[in-house]
């Protein structure tokens, strides 16, 4: 992989074998062995910062960053920017960009020449091959390691987002920040009720069709303790815009050269 995209605040995942998913819930079934090739993820979130490069390159009107659906919906609302993006709790240029449909993210990524992650990638980049509870290990989340909801009880009711660099022990097995808590993050994949689909366990991704759900992982400041597993699943309908969503995204390898 060229020096400039690991200078873009990306990490490289080698290609490997992990065990996806865990015996805590029925969705999470089964347990079994992954192989992934290799991949460049970004590091945190994508931020305000970066999200409004594609706001000011007219991100918003041109139709080759879009699906179908999504330039539809585009037009349809005539959004020009995110939900909360003129909302201080959530705007400031390091926190996750949020306020984002699935359809708004996947355009991001199209502007970088990215893509967003498969449940797998994202599962893989969070918990390695150590098959580790949460990114930073197996202790249990308190609020030094990541901005969440203990019992779903936000500390404030007009709550906010953090920066992506405020729990600098919230890293992954991999070196990604920010992968649990603050905000959930948008998935390639559609929703599925487990595994039961994935015959290859090679690069596994679930698509039905782009209007249906899309996974989410990591939860959010709003969810509690059980969603900062790297293992956790939840899903939404691909039109949600709410400030419990960002996103991250990545880059597909093979051999260190882009496919």
């Amino acid at each position: 992989m060229s020096k400039s995209v690991s200078s873009s605040g990306m990490i490289v995942i080698p290609s490997g074998t992990f065990r996806r998913g865990s015996n805590v819930s029925p969705d999470e079934a089964p347990v079994v062995e992954v192989n992934l090739s290799s991949f460049a993820i970004d590091i945190t979130p994508v931020t305000n910062k970066q999200y409004r490069v594609f706001i000011k390159s007219g991100g918003y009107k041109t139709k080759k960053y879009w699906t179908e659906a999504g330039w539809r919906f585009v037009c349809e609302l005539g959004l020009t920017h995110p939900n909360y993006w003129f909302d201080d709790h959530w705007n400031q240029d390091d926190q996750p960009v949020t306020g984002v449909s699935w359809w708004e993210a996947l355009a991001f990524a199209t502007f970088c020449g990215k893509t967003l992650p498969t449940e797998a990638q994202w599962e893989y980049a969070c918990k390695g091959t150590d098959d580790r509870q949460y990114p930073w290990g197996n202790e249990a989340p308190t609020l030094e390691y990541a901005n969440f909801a203990p019992d779903c009880e936000p500390l404030e009711l007009n709550r906010s987002s953090t920066s992506v660099y405020a729990h600098p022990l919230n890293r992954s097995y991999f070196g990604c920040l920010d992968m649990a808590g603050n905000v959930a993050e948008w998935c390639l994949d559609n929703a599925s009720p487990n595994y039961s689909w994935d015959k290859s366990r090679i690069n596994p991704v679930y698509i039905t069709s782009e209007t249906e759900d899309h996974v989410v992982r990591g939860g959010s400041g709003l969810f509690n303790e059980g969603f900062m597993r790297c293992s956790s699943r939840d899903y939404y309908p691909p039109t949600l815009r709410d400030n419990t969503i960002g996103f991250r995204c990545v880059i597909n390898l093979e051999g260190d050269r882009e496919i």
